[in-house]
């Protein structure tokens, strides 16, 4: 059993050779809040948070300023967001002009052209394309 310094909560731990390995949290009540199975667990430490390095005084600033700082990171949020959509649709628009270039060249080489007759009329020249199976095996594998 580990008692969690200024909270009422207790730890215990269970290491050794045993199947289960690993660490539970309880309150104060005695029910059980997490439990952690973990391979190979050795040991549990508690490491507390350490003092903070402001004063009270700092402390009750940045509490007091809290929004106007959180509306500056907002803001740098955005603008990044911003960068990385402006390259997202870039290199969207980017792939598609390539895949209309591409479409524009098959379409160009495809061996089905409209010819015109003598009498005006639009004629279709269709030429056929045949996939023959020459050679076909089964392999069984198991």
């Amino acid at each position: 059993m580990f008692c969690v310094p200024k909270t009422a909560d207790l730890v215990s731990s269970n290491c050794g050779p045993q199947v289960e390995n690993g660490y539970a949290i309880w309150d104060f009540r005695g029910q059980e809040q997490q439990r952690h199975l973990v391979d190979r667990f050795k040991q549990f430490l508690w490491r507390p948070r350490p003092p903070t390095l402001l004063d009270k005084e700092q402390q009750k600033a940045v509490r007091k300023n809290l929004r106007e700082y959180s509306r500056g990171f907002d803001e740098e949020d955005a603008a990044l967001e911003s960068n990385v959509s402006a390259e997202l649709i870039q290199s969207r628009k980017r792939a598609v002009n390539e895949w209309n270039a591409w479409r524009a060249k098959v379409k160009a080489e495809t061996p089905l052209t409209k010819k015109k007759s003598d009498e005006g009329e639009d004629k279709e020249e269709v030429v056929e394309l045949i996939d023959e199976v020459i050679e076909q095996s089964e392999v069984i594998i198991g």
